[in-house]
């Protein structure tokens, strides 16, 4: 049998106020004084810090329209992000393919009946992740020095494979209007890079182009694995890549 020292109640919590007219605790007050000295204490580890909730207010433009420009706004996720200095967890994010902002839900408050919405403040925001059942998507943030010589513009963009080739999507929507309505063309585009800059890849002819003196082994691999560009997947265009770096 040996003793130890342990922390006990926080005795800044029993004070003169804390007690009732008979001098007896009061329960409710020293509840409450509790559970705000915990979350002050581990407020970096339950939520959101300021850091992370810096951006303007979010409004839903596009309420009436019957295409909406949010990232698989209908399917279930979880989300992180990673800032200039921590990894964020289990958030409530959404992806604006218009605008091409991450918008943060706040679930921990209710203002005007509903959720606020924060259009996050791209500086702080070196990338962020989306996690569905089926897939996980990985966005970093490219800025105007990663576009240099590039053939990119500055934003977010998917990152699906980066081996000796790379692989990135551009989730776009454009605006259009249809019987009175605003609506929103998604239109994600591919592009890949086999040495500095990045190429849209439209079709096998640009694919093979690209390849250069592999583009015939490549040519091979499409028609044996009944693989056509123009209607070829992510899964499709990175088994494609793969096969390319191995001829490397």
């Amino acid at each position: 049998m040996f003793s130890i020292s342990i922390l006990g109640q926080n005795n800044k919590l029993l004070n003169i106020n804390t007690l009732n007219s008979s001098g007896d605790v009061n329960l409710n007050i020293l509840t409450a004084r509790q559970t705000s000295y915990l979350r002050s204490i581990y407020s970096e580890k339950i939520e959101a810090t300021k850091e992370l909730i810096n951006g303007k207010e979010f409004e839903p433009y596009y309420a009436k329209s019957k295409i909406k420009p949010l990232l698989y706004s209908d399917k279930k996720r979880t989300a992180s992000i990673i800032t200039n200095t921590r990894r964020y967890n289990n958030l409530t994010l959404q992806y604006d393919t218009f605008l091409d902002e991450v918008i943060y839900t706040d679930i921990t408050r209710i203002v005007n009946f509903r959720f606020p919405m924060i259009a996050l403040n791209k500086d702080i925001i070196d990338g962020f992740n989306l996690y569905f059942e089926d897939d996980s998507l990985i966005f970093r943030y490219f800025r105007l020095s990663d576009c240099i010589g590039k053939n990119l513009k500055e934003g977010f963009y998917e990152v699906v494979y980066d081996g000796k080739s790379k692989y990135i999507i551009r989730h776009e929507s454009s605006f259009y209007e249809r019987e009175g309505l605003d609506n929103y063309k998604y239109s994600p585009k591919n592009y890949i890079s086999v040495g500095d800059a990045y190429y849209r890849i439209k079709n096998r002819k640009s694919l093979l182009r690209l390849c250069g003196g592999k583009s015939l082994e490549i040519k091979v691999f499409l028609h044996t694995a009944g693989i056509k560009m123009r209607k070829a997947d992510k899964s499709q265009i990175l088994t494609v890549l793969k096969f390319y770096d191995s001829l490397l």
